[in-house]
């Protein structure tokens, strides 16, 4: 079970006054096998609009920014998943499951589920931040660097995958901006 995250929006009132305008913990939590993701809030446009009143999480949970959009939002990744033992064939099937219940654009392939099945991309500039326990980047290029609270990673729009170190969760705060590659 994901952990509660308390979220405080503030906006303006009909006098143009500022105000909270959302004080408790977010109800748009998404568990799964390996952890779980809260949405805080998301928009669709840029510059972004300030003037929203209602709840602007998506819900369920959007893998990737709208066009134009960012999304914030937590993630927690449980220690000790073990991946299954079995044919890439088996572990494409159930990335593709797990990618599709995220409403993920990004499609899983044989290559990227062999090199870990919790590779993927999205096509964003994401700021991340590790508040607690050790996790691990995988690249690409076979590249591993190993993540601890109060560093920063800023992915743009690359092939990465995670991997939990120790018996503590990880928790990470993020903020994904709809990005495209320059060219």
């Amino acid at each position: 079970m994901t952990r509660p995250v308390r979220r405080v929006i503030t906006g303006l009132d009909e006098n143009g006054r500022s105000r909270v305008l959302i004080d408790g913990p977010s109800p748009h939590v998404t568990d799964l096998p390996n952890g779980g993701i809260t949405e805080i809030w998301a928009n669709a446009e840029s510059p972004a609009s300030y003037d929203f009143k209602g709840d602007r999480a998506i819900f369920p949970m959007k893998h990737d920014p709208l066009p134009g959009g960012t999304i914030c939002r937590f993630l927690e990744m449980k220690p000790g998943v073990v991946i299954p033992e079995a044919p890439p064939e088996d572990l494409l099937k159930l990335a593709k499951v797990l990618y599709a219940g995220m409403q993920s654009d990004f499609e899983p392939t044989l290559e990227t589920v062999k090199r870990h099945p919790s590779f993927h991309k999205t096509d964003s500039l994401d700021y991340l931040v590790i508040l607690s326990g050790r996790l691990t980047m995988l690249m690409d290029d076979d590249e591993e660097v190993t993540l601890e609270p109060g560093d920063v990673i800023v992915q743009q729009g690359v092939l990465h995958g995670w991997r939990v170190e120790g018996d503590e969760p990880v928790r990470m705060f993020g903020v994904l901006v709809d990005g495209q590659v320059a060219g």
